[in-house]
């Protein structure tokens, strides 16, 4: 099975969608959580919001975690071992207010089990070979604390170093 989810603030219908169409052409159980998006899936099970324990279920039994390039759902597909593909919002399609996903997803991928889906055509080959994506069994804490600086210093000024 895989879980997607687009967080609770915006909707990712570009994510869903593609998600969605996936879903179509293979054989695998696709859940997701859309928010509040205009595009509602046709071939994945979907709900708009999940309450806390569900939400950990499905990171939990999933192959791989898909995800908006979210710091809260990469800190929970690791805290459960799952592999997380992260797709950024772009702020020049209005999907978010600034590009700070774009700017960190670089970091983003640099932790285990992390993978970097900048476009679809990079989250279907990800997708296509999920036996390959792995996590360590630690977590590297020096590379997730200079993530949450990057994170924390471009909240702040809007500027990456």
């Amino acid at each position: 099975m895989i879980f997607v989810a687009v967080g609770t603030q915006f909707s990712f219908d570009r994510l869903i969608k593609a998600m969605d169409e996936w879903a179509r052409d293979n054989n695998e159980e696709v859940i997701a959580q859309i928010a509040g998006g205009e595009y509602t899936p046709q071939y994945a099970k979907w709900e708009r919001f999940l309450e806390g324990e569900q939400y950990n279920h499905y990171i939990k039994e999933a192959s791989v975690f898909v995800s908006h390039a979210g710091m809260g759902n990469i800190i929970s597909a690791r805290n459960n071992n799952t592999p997380i593909i992260v797709m950024n919002r772009q702020y020049e399609l209005g999907e978010h207010r600034n590009n700070h996903q774009a700017d960190g997803i670089k970091w983003m991928a640099e932790l285990s089990g992390v993978y970097a889906a900048p476009t679809q055509e990079i989250l279907y080959s990800l997708l296509n070979d999920t036996q390959a994506l792995q996590v360590a069994n630690s977590i590297d804490t020096k590379k997730l604390d200079r993530l949450t600086q990057f994170l924390g210093d471009y909240i702040k000024t809007g500027k990456t170093a």
